[in-house]
């Protein structure tokens, strides 16, 4: 509505209604019946659609209709088909809102994935959730649903996109949780350690290839000395190929355990394995060195991957138990194939670096997690010459002490005597009271580190 302007003679002054002024004698202006029917009729038309009846004397009754009709939004339509939504305005949008227009549309067709809306027949825009992400499927169930047009920088690179604000029995989109009160994705509950990893083992080719299938994760810190943590989003299938050759540490014929790690190369995880045999610590809380896999990849103490790392956050995501009777030649297909989380934590634990043992027959080891490495095993000494004796493993870095006792045998026993102690075994003699070499068996225990 507006002023009636294009009325002859209707007597307004700048544009606007005046009173006559008798002492100058100015003319006041002219109502005509046509506009201020019209506009009466205006008027009323709100206040009819609000549920009201006109009252005469009541001045308020315009303020109030608006008011109610705000609380009876307009429902429209939609026109198109799941996942490419559209519908008909009345009057129509002829080009795109303001940023913070609000529309309620009536679903016909569940979304099943990434979702448009073109309403009037605009250009179509990208359906987002509250976490400002394209839909995946489920946010739009048949119901109504309110969105919001929003242009935003980094959202839909700035062009527009419509946000869910509220859908009626579908499911909601939230932004990533980083403080404790808040809203937790169902990506960052499966980084959870209770939350079971996938992955797949197979062997082609003399070759062996490890898979996982991606799920966001959190690391600890880069900075040993920081106690907050790093979430990493990915997504798809990750992999890492163990060529002919490599070793991994395992023996000819010989059960393997091997973890399968997923480490953090800056925000982009990659695959790593490593021996559980070995002595890297796998219990997360460390940094850890990556060496490229190749060929030549033989140590049970290495991490390897890809690509080669330095100081690396890791988190285990699986491990597999295989035995090849060459070893380095992956023929055989791994006998367990298991993702870490849930009930098999205790189970990777027990199996991993830290927990490592061999406790079948008289020799053996058992590592624990504060690095101590307990070995034990018998031998039979000679009457002529020093017994050399190999410790089931190699202590990596120290032995502590050896003690031994002795066996059933005939004659007092004098002593023993150990030599040429190293962390890879030692020699031992023993000696009855005239101080001469006799045959007997003794048993020993070696601590070290």
């Amino acid at each position: 509505m507006d002023y009636p302007k294009s009325v002859p003679s209707v007597g307004l002054a700048g544009g606007r209604f005046v009173d006559e002024d008798p002492l100058v004698g100015t003319p006041g202006s002219l109502i005509p019946a046509q506009w201020g029917n019209a506009t009466t009729d205006e008027i009323l038309n709100v206040i009819l659609a609000a549920g009201l009846t006109p009252d005469e004397v009541n001045n308020t009754q315009l303020v109030s209709a608006i008011r109610l009709i705000q609380k009876q939004p307009v429902l429209i339509a939609d026109t198109g088909a799941a996942n490419a939504y559209s519908a008909i305005n009345a009057p129509a949008l002829s080009a795109f809102p303001a940023s913070g227009y609000i529309q309620r549309l009536v679903i016909a067709h569940a979304n099943t994935g990434a979702s448009t809306y073109a309403p009037d027949g605009l250009a179509a825009k990208p359906l987002y959730g509250l976490g400002l992400q394209p839909l995946q499927g489920g946010e739009l169930p048949v119901g109504v649903a309110v969105l919001m047009y929003l242009v935003q920088a980094g959202v839909n690179g700035g062009n527009g996109a419509w946000i869910v604000i509220e859908s009626l029995g579908g499911s909601s989109q939230v932004a990533p949780a980083t403080k404790s009160q808040h809203a937790l994705q169902l990506g960052q509950a499966q980084a959870l350690p209770s939350s079971l990893q996938s992955v797949a083992a197979s062997v082609s080719s003399n070759a062996l290839t490890l898979t996982w299938s991606a799920q966001p994760l959190v690391f600890r810190s880069t900075t040993l000395n920081n106690g907050t943590v790093t979430p990493v989003s990915v997504s798809g299938t990750l992999s890492l190929t163990v060529p002919s050759g490599a070793t991994l540490g395992a023996s000819n014929g010989a059960l393997a355990q091997l973890a399968i790690l997923a480490l953090n190369n800056g925000g982009t995880p990659q695959l790593g394995i490593v021996n559980m045999a070995g002595s890297v610590n796998l219990d997360e809380t460390s940094l850890v060195n990556a060496t490229a896999i190749s060929a030549a990849s033989s140590s049970a103490s290495i991490i390897y991957s890809g690509s080669a790392l330095t100081g690396v956050p890791f988190r285990i995501v699986g491990y597999i138990t295989i035995t090849e009777a060459a070893a380095g030649t992956w023929a055989t297909a791994p006998v367990l194939v298991q993702g870490y989380g849930g009930q098999n934590v205790a189970g990777v634990l027990g199996s991993c670096a830290a927990f490592a043992s061999s406790l079948s027959g008289v020799t053996g080891y058992q590592k624990l997690p504060s690095g101590l490495i307990l070995q034990w095993g018998s031998l039979t000494t000679s009457s002529s010459s020093d017994t050399a004796v190999t410790f089931p493993i190699a202590f990596p870095t120290s032995l502590y002490s050896i003690t031994t006792s002795v066996g059933a045998t005939a004659g007092a026993i004098y002593g023993t005597t150990l030599n040429a102690q190293t962390l890879s075994g030692f020699v031992a003699s023993t000696y009855n009271s005239a101080n001469t070499r006799i045959n007997t068996t003794i048993y020993w225990m070696a601590l070290g580190k």
